[in-house]
This record gives C-alpha cells, sequence and structure tokens, in this order.
C-alpha cells in the first residue's frame, strides 16, 4: 500500500464512522447544551463539516468552498467563516442547526467531494506542501497535512460527538 492509498483508505474509514455517530442525532440531541464550556453537538457537527470544506477548498484546490458556492444558503446552518476562525466559546454554544436533513446533504455533499479529490490526486501531490500559518502551523507537507487537518479533524470531531451522545445517555460510536 502506497501513502495514496493509505490517506483514501483512512479518509474513507474516518467518514463511515463519523456518518454513522451522527445519524442517530435528533434536532434535541444538536441543540442540547452541554455543562461547562462544552460545544453542542449541532455546532460540532456543522464545524466538522465546514472545515472540511474549507480546508478542501481553500487550501488544497485554491477554490471557493461549496457552502460559498453552489450549497450557498442550503447548508442547513448559517455557514459564517467567523464559526471557523475566531468563534468563542459563548458563540458556539449559541450555534443553532436550523435543518439537520439539510446539514446531512450538505456534509455528504462535501465528503463525496473529499474522498473524489483524493482519489483523483496524483502521486506529485505527495511532495506538495500546504502553508497553515494562518492557523499557526508554517508549511506543513501534503501528506502530513491531510492526515492531521483532514482525517485526523474527523477522528477528534467523531470522538467529541460521541461523548457527548453518552453524556444524553444514547450510544455515541456506532460499533
Amino acid at each position: 500500500m502506497n501513502t495514496l492509498e493509505l490517506l483514501r483508505t483512512n479518509l474513507d474509514l474516518a467518514h463511515d464512522a463519523f456518518s454513522k455517530t451522527v445519524a442517530d442525532v435528533t434536532q434535541e440531541m444538536a441543540d442540547w447544551l452541554p455543562p461547562g464550556i462544552m460545544h453542542p453537538i449541532g455546532e460540532r457537527l456543522a464545524h466538522l463539516v465546514m472545515a472540511e470544506d474549507m480546508l478542501i477548498h481553500g487550501f488544497a484546490k485554491d477554490s471557493a468552498p461549496l457552502f460559498a458556492d453552489e450549497w450557498a444558503g442550503r447548508t442547513g446552518f448559517a455557514a459564517d467563516m467567523q464559526m471557523m476562525l475566531a468563534q468563542t466559546s459563548e458563540q458556539a454554544r449559541a450555534f443553532r442547526v436550523d435543518d439537520l436533513n439539510a446539514l446531512a446533504e450538505y456534509m455528504r455533499a462535501v465528503f463525496a467531494d473529499t474522498q473524489a479529490f483524493i482519489n483523483d490526486a496524483p502521486e506529485e501531490i505527495l511532495t506538495t506542501n500546504i502553508d497553515m500559518s494562518v492557523a499557526g502551523y508554517g508549511t506543513v507537507p501534503f501528506p502530513v497535512w491531510f492526515s492531521s487537518f483532514i482525517i485526523g479533524h474527523i477522528h477528534d470531531l467523531t470522538g467529541e460527538i460521541s461523548a457527548l451522545k453518552g453524556c444524553l445517555g444514547v450510544k455515541g460510536y456506532p460499533f
């Protein structure tokens, strides 16, 4: 197995686990305000999908993200760059998903777009770098960037949402 095959397989597995973890999230669960400063499930779900869309398009493809183009106004929530850049805990805790079904459709579109991107990526992409200076990380080799900022982020948010679901007394991970 080469590096691209590894990234493709890991992405597919991460998307599958996340999708199954959030498949039974209801509006009540999405809106539930956990104790302390934790963010609601709905905010975490929207954050993950919007971040992946923005990272793939803005950093890897140098194009407009889906939420600002063909999915504008159809994401199921107010897609605002503030959500990605400098959101306070208070703002995150006040966030609400307006339409979980629309968000699920947007999620499927983003996941399919990312999978198509890595499936079609040429070997040469492995020698490129992604400038993450805006996030304080400097230049990051593509395989590290994709593993950390895309796949790792999916795993992180799958765990957060699974734990939050557990606080509600429902099964988190699908396995």
